[in-house]
C-alpha cells in the first residue's frame, strides 16, 4: 500500500475491497454514537493518509466512512423490513421493553439511528418492500 509505483487509482481499490469491509463487519447492527462514528472516520483517514501521501478521497475515489455505515444499516434494515412480520428479527425491532427508561439522556437506540439515516436519505419505511429500489435509493454512489 505504500509504494510509489502503485496508483492511488489501485489503492483505493485494494481499500475499498479488503480494509473497509474489514471495518464496516457488523457495524450494520449497531447505533453507532456520533464520537464512533468519528473516530471511524479518523482511523479510515490516517489509513488512507498513510498509503496516499496527497488528496486523499478524490484520488482514491473513495466515499466517507460514515456514509458506508448508513448504507450498510439501510440495507440490513430493509432486509429485515422483507421478512414476514413473525419473523424475530422484525419483531425485535419493533420490541419495547416493560418498565420506564432511566433517568438522563436516553441511549441511542437502533430504530432512532435507522429513522435519522432514512430522514437523511430521504426515504420511507414502506419504501422497502421494494428490493431494487430500495438499493438504489439508498446507494452512495461508492461501489
Amino acid at each position: 500500500m505504500c509504494d510509489k509505483r502503485v496508483s492511488a487509482r489501485m489503492k483505493g481499490k485494494v481499500y475499498k475491497t479488503v480494509v473497509r469491509p474489514a471495518m464496516l463487519y457488523g457495524l450494520e447492527t449497531v447505533a453507532l454514537r456520533k464520537r464512533q462514528e468519528a473516530e471511524l472516520e479518523v482511523a479510515e483517514t490516517k489509513m488512507l493518509r498513510f498509503s496516499l501521501n496527497e488528496y486523499i478521497r478524490g484520488t482514491a475515489h473513495v466515499r466517507c466512512f460514515g456514509d458506508k455505515v448508513r448504507e450498510a444499516r439501510l440495507r440490513w434494515f430493509g432486509h429485515v423490513q422483507r421478512r414476514d412480520s413473525e419473523h424475530i428479527g422484525r419483531r425485535m425491532l419493533r420490541l419495547e421493553l416493560p418498565g420506564r427508561r432511566p433517568r438522563g439522556r436516553p441511549k441511542r437506540r437502533f430504530m432512532d439511528v435507522v429513522k435519522e439515516d432514512m430522514k437523511l436519505v430521504g426515504v420511507r419505511e414502506e419504501e422497502a418492500e421494494d428490493r431494487v429500489r430500495w438499493r438504489q435509493m439508498i446507494c452512495c454512489g461508492d461501489p
